[in-house]
């Protein structure tokens, strides 16, 4: 029967994910404007002085290289490298669902940060660093960009699973590296890590359902041209 159907699981599989995914973000509105109504989240502040008095300096180095890997400029030499691999294995649409995915999560951790204008713990400070804290873009961006990049390729090459492993686990790091910096509280960077992971699904799920993205593509097309 059809309910019964891989198709049917999928599509069942995307409406649930979709569930969380738009409570993921709904959280973060929720949380966002409770921080600019001048709300402190009990944890800021002890977990970072913790991580500000106990460096090691080894992991300060180690974490300053991840947090460099959750830049932009890190963010368009990994697509430039994928597009290498992508493009010449015929995985164009792959590698452009990648890249929007990238586009539209940085566009919106922009946008937050806009919106709820938090500040940076600038006490904490080990590196010089501008904009506002939430969400944090790191944390956001990299889970988006790395994990969704984990599950298509742990899906076209199953054989290489470990190295999707290693990325899915590294896509983490570089929002880590932010508490170690001191330039973002702990839930800027959990709330960008949430909004990270339900991106990296969404797009991981739009992925698998092709003729999803082709209605999604005609309605857009009917809404820009109907008279």
């Amino acid at each position: 029967m059809l309910k019964d159907s891989p198709k049917a699981k999928t599509l069942s599989s995307f409406r649930s994910h979709k569930v969380w995914i738009v409570a993921s973000w709904g959280l973060a509105i929720v949380f966002g404007t409770a921080l600019r109504l001048g709300w402190i989240p009990a944890i800021d502040l002890p977990v970072l002085t913790w991580i500000h008095n106990n460096q090691v300096s080894w992991l300060q180095q180690l974490m300053y290289i991840f947090s460099i890997i959750g830049n932009w400029q890190a963010y368009l030499i990994v697509l430039v490298v994928l597009a290498l691999i992508l493009i010449s294995k015929k995985q164009l649409r792959t590698w452009l669902i990648l890249t929007f995915n990238t586009l539209t999560t940085f566009g919106m951790s922009q946008l937050f940060k806009l919106i709820f204008h938090r500040e940076r713990p600038s006490d904490f400070f080990l590196i010089e660093q501008g904009g506002h804290s939430f969400p944090s873009g790191h944390a956001m961006v990299s889970v988006a960009l790395y994990l969704s990049a984990a599950l298509m390729l742990a899906r076209l090459y199953p054989d290489e699973k470990w190295k999707s492993v290693n990325l899915g686990i590294i896509s983490f790091m570089p929002g880590l590296s932010r508490l170690f910096m001191g330039v973002h509280y702990p839930t800027d960077v959990l709330i960008g890590w949430l909004l990270g992971v339900s991106a990296a699904f969404f797009w991981y799920e739009l992925w698998l359902q092709p003729e999803k993205e082709k209605s999604i593509i005609r309605l857009a097309g009917k809404s820009l041209f109907h008279d």
